[in-house]
């Protein structure tokens, strides 16, 4: 995980005030470093695989009710086949007033498969994805370490 990634997370969490949400990390699957410690409250990690991280393999009955307050994404998006129904189930899956925090490599950056690797984001395909899916109060900032965006959006 680049730096400035956990920087961007710890910052939300403080200006957000999320440390003690209930919070779900997609792509929880601990390659380089995880986002966990900056949550003090329920923490469930996802994956496509177990592994360091994983308290949870993914399922669709994740994603069929309101019961996060905080969705977690680091370095995830690029390797989802389809992000725009991803962000959609998001969406279901946050309380009214949750968030979603999400990094995602920009076009600069080499492809990297874990498992596979589809896409590549900008400031402005992350809003259109993001404002499609049902979120608002849409912000995004270019990674100033690596090609990337780092947003935030709210149901």
């Amino acid at each position: 995980m680049h730096d400035s990634v956990m920087e961007w997370v710890a910052a939300q969490v403080e200006r957000f005030r999320l440390a003690d949400a209930d919070v779900l990390e997609v792509g929880s699957y601990d390659v380089n470093g995880t986002v966990r410690p900056l949550f003090t409250g329920r923490y469930l990690g996802v994956d496509l695989q177990p592994g360091p991280g994983v308290d949870l393999l993914v399922t669709d009955d994740l994603y069929d009710s309101p019961r996060f307050d905080v969705i977690v994404s680091t370095e995830m998006l690029e390797h989802d086949a389809r992000p725009w129904v991803t962000l959609q189930d998001w969406h279901r899956a946050l309380r009214p007033g949750g968030c979603v925090l999400i990094t995602a490599r920009g076009f600069e950056y080499g492809p990297h498969d874990y498992p596979a690797d589809y896409w590549r984001f900008s400031e402005p395909s992350m809003r259109l994805l993001l404002k499609d899916a049902g979120f608002a109060h849409i912000e995004t900032a270019p990674d100033p370490q690596a090609s990337g965006v780092f947003a935030s959006a709210w149901k």
